[in-house]
């Protein structure tokens, strides 16, 4: 796993290079192929004005959007899983007191791809197998050990990206692939000759940052029925500033939250699962300037 940067080594170089009141804002994302990009890309639609130009970074996900919020200049922002949230607290508590909440984005389903043809139809099935766990530093690796840590399966790891995972599977080089994305992920709406098998043990049901849920049937061409598994919460994240850069965070939440109507309409079909009263029930502290934004643009529409 890459060792990511630590608090004490960047915090200097984060506050002299921090794009905060500048012409600039960056949102690290994730892979094209999945669903943050996307998501991100109609942020940069909706709020980048003549002053202000909101950029889109793509990255491996949720650590690494942690570390680039530390340690990137051209990022502020980031869009991380609550598991990555809880696991990266548990390497590092010091530096994750300093990452708080901005807004409550989409759940994120967990997908497990096999081989059409495959014999593998259960997540105990896995066992043994050669399983595809995401890029290094991405959500969908946080919530695999997860996965394993809770069940006590083991497979044989293999790291690769969303596309590269798939191919995999599908030439035979792999026998399954995770996935921890919004749904419909772009890539799977065009697969072929691949399947999804349903994610259920008692383990998973009483840790308390999964929820049951399902894949509806239709969720993608090849899938003929309902895929039971797992969500967990996805936020937008930036540095916990207490006295620096308030008008700026609120202006980037307010913008959000006042086109959220837009978004649901013209944006990726994830944002119709965006509330931003979320804020309050995600067990992750929030920033203040976030909440008094929420709270302000809620009001109005009442």
């Amino acid at each position: 796993m890459k060792t990511y940067i630590k608090l004490a080594t960047v915090l200097g170089a984060l506050c002299s290079s921090l794009a905060f009141g500048q012409a600039t804002v960056g949102i690290a994302s994730g892979q094209p192929t999945g669903t943050n990009y996307p998501m991100a890309q109609d942020i940069v639609r909706v709020c980048t004005t003549g002053q202000t130009q909101v950029n889109n970074v793509v990255s491996d996900g949720s650590l690494d959007n942690i570390n680039k919020i530390y340690g990137d200049k051209n990022v502020q922002y980031g869009i991380i899983q609550e598991d990555a949230l809880v696991y990266q607290q548990g390497i590092d508590p010091k530096m994750m007191d300093r990452i708080v909440m901005v807004f409550p984005f989409f759940s994120t389903e967990i997908h497990a791809i096999v081989k059409a043809d495959s014999k593998i139809n259960t997540l105990a099935d896995l066992q043994g197998k050669r399983v595809v766990e995401g890029p290094d530093g991405s959500g969908t690796w946080v919530t695999v050990q997860v996965l394993k840590a809770k069940t006590g399966l083991q497979w044989n790891t293999l790291i690769a990206g969303q596309k590269d995972g798939l191919d995999m599977v599908l030439n035979g080089k792999a026998d399954a692939e995770f996935i921890v994305a919004g749904r419909p992920i772009t890539m799977l709406e065009k697969a072929q000759g691949v399947r999804l098998i349903p994610i259920s043990h008692p383990s998973l049901d009483t840790f308390k940052y999964y929820t049951r849920t399902m894949i509806p049937s239709g969720s993608y061409p090849f899938q003929k029925g309902a895929t039971n598994t797992y969500k967990v919460n996805n936020v937008l994240a930036t540095y916990a500033f207490k006295n620096q850069y308030q008008t700026e965070i609120g202006s980037l939440v307010t913008c959000i939250a006042r086109n959220l109507g837009t978004l649901q309409q013209t944006g990726h079909p994830k944002w119709r699962d965006v509330d931003p009263t979320d804020i309050d029930r995600i067990a992750w502290p929030s920033h203040p300037a976030a909440v008094a934004a929420i709270k302000r643009e809620t009001a109005k529409k009442k």
